[in-house]
């Protein structure tokens, strides 16, 4: 009969382990709850439609509150779309590019600092609102208060960023903020730079385990590059 019950009672526990792991205990409630898993943002859809007319496209991105809405190119070096469009095609007002050492395959594989160029005209008779001129709103911190998001989509996922830290760099002196990889030294520099020129006023921090996006453009001085900083939402 001892035998008996011993079998019982490890049949029984086993049983409740088993409803645990598949719904875990509220320990506020007492009661059972199944978990779900958080469901991933689908990436734009007009990505499609963007690598089929040409493959060397890798992600879509879109800025509410300006007209940066499209896609972003990425070759084997940062010099082939300087002048090209977003078709390849020769034309002086560029596009939007990736680094060409950024990896944008899936959201997994997402380089730690993914960056992203685009001109800016600002002589005049050019349109100021080409490529990232709109970038330039973001210096007005009211604006960057009511815009703070940035929507990147890739193969896998639309990513969600959000916008920490706007200046102006220097191109000689500043080149530690465009490293897709940084070591964790490189990424301390990188923060502390961002943090001092940003023209913001609220105030953040970057951990080791933060996906960045940086987008870069020109500015009226050739020595200096108005750099944004945004890091990756957990939605």
């Amino acid at each position: 009969m001892k035998k008996f019950h011993l079998v019982f009672a490890a049949v029984a526990v086993a049983l409740f382990c088993a409803a645990a792991i598949a719904f875990p205990l509220s320990s506020s409630q007492g009661t059972f709850h199944q978990v779900t898993t958080p469901k991933k943002a689908s990436p734009d859809h007009r990505l499609t439609s963007a690598q089929a007319n040409n493959p060397d496209t890798v992600a879509w991105i879109t800025i509410p509150g300006t007209n940066i809405d499209g896609p972003v190119q990425q070759a084997d070096d940062n010099e082939y779309y300087l002048r090209r469009n977003a078709l390849g095609e020769s034309d002086y007002e560029g596009c939007l590019y990736a680094d060409f050492e950024c990896e944008l395959s899936t959201a997994e594989t997402l380089s730690t600092n993914t960056i992203i160029y685009g001109h800016s005209f600002t002589a005049s008779g050019q349109d100021p609102d080409i490529g990232f001129g709109q970038l330039r709103f973001y210096l007005e911190d009211d604006f960057a208060k009511k815009h703070p998001d940035i929507f990147l989509s890739v193969s896998d996922q639309k990513l969600h960023f959000s916008i920490v830290s706007v200046g102006l760099a220097d191109t000689a002196e500043d080149q530690v903020c465009i490293l897709a990889d940084p070591t964790s030294s490189q990424l301390q520099a990188l923060t502390e730079k961002a943090i001092a020129r940003n023209q913001l006023t609220s105030s953040f921090s970057i951990k080791s385990s933060d996906k960045l996006l940086t987008l870069s453009t020109c500015t009226d001085n050739s020595n200096q590059r108005l750099l944004l900083v945004a890091t990756l939402v957990s939605d």
